[in-house]
């Protein structure tokens, strides 16, 4: 069997969360190549999945040794709690992450994950709005593949979305539902941006901030008045305002984003607990909040 062979074997096993058996052949193609990198990813990977952490650990270090400071091992190094804790993912993790699961992100979240944030933010804007009029400026806040873009289309006269993968860009674009697409971080976007918004959604972007001040101001910057953000987190029992945590994205306590909200006159319309996907057969909560700009 060819190394092809083996490491598409491999990736359909760990996709299908059959973690014990893509390890096996992930281990059986670092046999023959002991510098293979992509098999000792997969290594650390299965490990991470299979909760043997101190196990992981030590694979992202080995995989470290062959590509130095490559920023998916580092950022998943500091969510399994070694090293200093960011305080939002890093611009060269987000990009290499999300240009490397482009391809499947659709079929994985939708067809293995029970993806449901875009149906549940699309839902949270029609109760809040009413029936379309096609009649807003609306900014799809790190839109990925475009999956929410579809959804709201009807809402607005103008839809754009910004994202920092170019790969997840360009499904996005063969949706054809936006009028302009940007390639950039979601923070310089806004703060270079002379669009005034009337809605700024954000699905399951901000799980890569954990500091989120500075993001909320600049979306304050770019909200008409009385315009809304509609946005998913993931949900933290936590005492922290916010968690890094082994998944390798953050979780928000509800009193940080209230206070965060606060000092910026963010007044709280609603905010509701919702499942957001299925992972590792468990299913993950997020808070659902829509935030308004208010009159100065």
């Amino acid at each position: 069997m060819s190394y092809e062979e083996r490491y598409d074997r491999a990736a359909a096993a760990f996709s299908g969360g059959d973690y014990e058996i893509a390890l096996q052949l992930y281990q059986d193609i670092l046999a023959s190549d002991k510098q293979e990198s992509t098999a000792i990813w997969g290594i650390a990977e299965c490990f991470h999945s299979l909760g043997e952490i101190s196990l992981a650990i030590n694979w992202y270090h080995r995989f470290l040794e062959l590509e130095p400071d490559e920023p998916e091992a580092l950022h998943m190094l500091a969510a399994l709690g070694e090293g200093r804790t960011p305080v939002r993912a890093s611009d060269a993790y987000l990009k290499a992450h999300f240009d490397r699961f482009a391809e499947d992100f659709d079929s994985q979240l939708i067809g293995e994950l029970d993806y449901r944030v875009p149906e549940i933010l699309t839902a949270t804007l029609k109760a809040h709005l009413g029936p379309a009029g096609a009649s807003l400026k609306i900014l799809d806040a790190g839109c990925g593949t475009g999956l929410c873009g579809s959804k709201i289309k009807e809402y607005a006269s103008r839809l754009d979305g910004v994202d920092i993968s170019g790969e997840m860009l360009k499904f996005a674009r063969r949706r054809k539902v936006y009028d302009k697409l940007f390639k950039d971080e979601l923070c310089r976007y806004l703060r270079r941006s002379k669009t005034r918004y009337d809605v700024i959604l954000s699905a399951d972007t901000l799980c890569y901030f954990g500091d989120l001040a500075s993001l909320f101001s600049a979306v304050c910057r770019n909200l008409t008045e009385e315009g809304l953000f509609i946005f998913s987190v993931e949900a933290g029992d936590i005492e922290s305002d916010y968690l890094l945590t082994q998944s390798g994205r953050y979780s928000h306590g509800k009193s940080y984003i209230k206070k965060i909200a606060d000092d910026l006159r963010l007044t709280e319309i609603s905010m509701v607990t919702r499942t957001l996907r299925t992972e590792y057969g468990e299913p993950v909560r997020g808070d659902i909040w829509v935030l308004s700009k208010s009159d100065i």
